[in-house]
């Protein structure tokens, strides 16, 4: 008994697997991970953030109150985290100046 395989499509390279709007929603998502991931205390390999140190606990429980680490004070940097380029095949996040 065998197999045989037969080649009757076209080319893979020919075919639009994704576009600026795909990648748009890519980098959406992407951003969207980041961002909760971050807010839950928690890096890229979902390890907890390391401890903030005395001093700066310190500080920010008086400016706005003890809690996980999430790396949040004012909000400002994750709101900075934006699309910055999207093409046909790729998305790029960063931060806006």
């Amino acid at each position: 008994m065998g197999i045989t395989v037969t080649k009757n499509f076209p080319p893979l390279a020919g075919l639009e697997l994704t576009n600026r709007q795909l990648m748009r929603e890519v980098g959406l998502l992407a951003r969207e991970r980041v961002y909760k991931r971050t807010l839950a205390g928690r890096d890229m390999h979902d390890n907890a953030f390391r401890p903030y140190s005395a001093d700066y606990r310190a500080a920010k429980a008086r400016e706005v109150g003890a809690g996980t680490v999430n790396l949040q004070l004012s909000g400002a940097m994750l709101n900075a985290l934006v699309i910055l380029e999207v093409t046909d095949d790729s998305v790029t996040l960063g931060f806006s100046s």
